[in-house]
């Protein structure tokens, strides 16, 4: 391989590996700066050849005053919508597109999660496969971009240790 011994090549994973952990730890202190934090994100893997998927997280607005999520976007789809999920006085579940942003008042949480509010991440590119790293860039009104690494996976996240964090 380029004619780097082994041992060399190793190193080299090593240090690009530790070189990602600072950026994302660089990420997460820039975001509590701002007031907004975000964790326990993940999204679902696609099937077949799918290239549609959802991506789910907690966003809290730790800052003195109320923020909105306008914008979300990733360089693996085309598009990204924010969607809520409601069931019909028939139980016939619908999902309308949140079109004005979502707010998130000072102090509060809110929970995406499956059957309720979620990103829906619209023509993806190649897919998504469990044990990836989505990159997803969230823009507020006012704490800006806050960038999330999302772990692929089938099944929500156990109580994670700073996996899919980030702050703002």
């Amino acid at each position: 391989m380029f004619g780097l011994s082994r041992l060399r090549a190793v190193e080299i994973g090593v240090a690009l590996l530790l070189t990602l952990a600072a950026l994302l730890i660089g990420f997460r202190v820039l975001a509590e700066e701002r007031g907004i934090r975000v964790s326990d994100a993940w999204a679902r893997p696609t099937a077949g050849q799918s290239t549609t998927s959802a991506a789910y997280m907690t966003i809290a607005n730790q800052g003195e005053g109320n923020d909105m999520l306008t914008a979300a976007r990733t360089p693996k789809a085309k598009a990204i919508e924010l969607h809520q999920t409601t069931m019909t006085a028939e139980g016939v579940m619908q999902m309308r597109q949140i079109k004005d942003g979502l707010p998130i008042e000072a102090g509060k949480t809110i929970e995406l999660k499956p059957g309720g509010i979620h990103f829906m991440l619209l023509g993806l590119d190649g897919g998504l496969n469990s044990g990836e790293a989505l990159p997803l860039t969230l823009e507020f009104a006012k704490a800006g971009a806050v960038e999330v690494a999302v772990p692929v996976s089938a099944d929500a996240p156990a109580e994670q240790d700073g996996a899919g964090h980030a702050h703002h």
